[in-house]
């Protein structure tokens, strides 16, 4: 398949992208697949029960998902991803819930409004199911778990041709007060260029990983 990419600036276009795909329950995804990523052990059992996957192809994460963001930044990129082939018919599962791509999207719309640049923004995780998230350290509650957060890194939002802290504040005041607000988790992470954002229900904030 040959995906014309075009920019995805609409939740309906994000919907229409994702209704490709078979959507299926933890419970039907493949046995041996749930145990391998750890999303079978009980500490996890309430963080993935409700979760939704999207199942597709290799071939497939290339795709756009939300602005120039793609489906390969937002799916869990484990070593069973990275094995598989561009032209494999083996299938991925796609965790990501359509919450955090719309917060994205709005975040993008944002800084569009106040005249920032909404694409210098770089997804760096999405989904991480408990095997890759004990991999690299995360949380061990994290809301990636879940499909719930993703982690961006910041560039030059300000279009002054350099990083700068200021560039991330812009980011952070904006989920903050328009994006996030009580609603979710709120991760600053001084002294990087990351922001985590996630769609949990309630307020959380923190500084460190």
């Amino acid at each position: 398949i040959i995906y014309p990419n075009e920019y995805i600036d609409s939740k309906e276009k994000i919907q229409e992208i994702l209704a490709q795909f078979e959507k299926i329950s933890l419970k039907k995804l493949p046995k041996s697949y749930r145990k391998w990523t750890r999303m079978d052990k009980s500490k996890y059992s309430k963080m993935v029960s409700k979760m939704q996957f999207y199942k597709l192809k290799k071939r497939n994460v290339y795709q756009k998902i939300v602005g120039n963001t793609r489906i390969k930044d937002v799916i869990a990129r484990d070593s069973f991803y990275r094995r598989s082939n561009w032209f494999s018919d083996e299938e991925l599962f796609l965790g990501i819930d359509p919450r955090i791509l719309f917060k994205i999207l709005a975040l993008q719309d944002e800084l569009t409004k106040k005249d920032f640049d909404r694409n210098a923004i770089w997804i760096r995780y999405g989904h991480r199911h408990p095997r890759l998230n004990e991999a690299v350290n995360g949380a061990s509650k994290s809301h990636h778990i879940a499909g719930e957060a993703v982690d961006m890194v910041i560039r030059d939002i300000n279009k002054d041709g350099k990083y700068t802290d200021e560039d991330k504040q812009i980011v952070m005041d904006l989920c903050e007060k328009k994006i996030i607000k009580n609603f979710g988790g709120l991760g600053k992470y001084p002294g990087t260029r990351t922001v985590h954002i996630d769609v949990r229900g309630y307020r959380a904030r923190w500084d460190t990983y």
